[in-house]
């Protein structure tokens, strides 16, 4: 029975990932995005690193929620990737009149000066050969470009890395 559940559990956490019947564009709240995907991640992450989660009282806004589950899922996973035996990783979202933000920082290796320029370039990758696509940064960065928002990256090689998503909080989204 308690298998059952997991299952259960797991396939109600794929639906809410992959968001079938919500390819469109609607009301959705980032940190239940951002759940889903945890939920989703969370055997990659477990046994690696201490998950800290700092989800703040946020607005809904338009968005296209499968899509940002997308973004959530290439940040958290490079999180991962990057941090060498334990580390920890930290989720934050908060918003201010316009717009909400969501960053992901982990204790991996950092980014070195000499290449930041160049990860959201479709295809660069820092990994090693068939660890990486190239293709997650790429395509978060157009995601979110695609949400009228931004992406920010602070990085300190040996110390770890923040990522800091920021999307406008649109109105029609208080009023559903």
């Amino acid at each position: 029975l308690e298998g059952a559940d997991r299952v259960s559990t797991i396939v109600r956490n794929l639906k809410s990932f992959s968001r079938v019947d919500e390819a469109s564009c609607k009301s959705a709240n980032i940190n239940e995005c951002i759940e889903s995907t945890v939920n989703i991640v969370w055997n990659e992450l477990k046994y690696r690193v201490k998950l800290i989660k700092d989800l703040g009282d946020i607005p809904p806004t338009r968005c296209y929620p499968q899509q940002m589950n997308q973004v959530f899922m290439n940040l958290l996973v490079n999180a991962s990737q990057a941090i060498e035996g334990a580390g920890e990783i930290r989720i934050r979202t908060w918003n201010d009149e316009q717009s909400i933000y969501a960053s992901v920082s982990d204790t991996g290796c950092g980014i070195p000066e000499s290449v930041m320029n160049r990860i959201f370039d479709p295809f660069f990758t820092t990994k090693e050969v068939g660890k990486g696509t190239g293709l997650g940064l790429s395509i978060t960065n157009d995601i979110i470009k695609n949400h009228h928002g931004d992406i920010r990256v602070e990085s300190e090689p040996g110390k770890g890395t923040t990522f800091t998503v920021r999307i406008p909080i649109v109105e029609e989204a208080r009023h559903e």
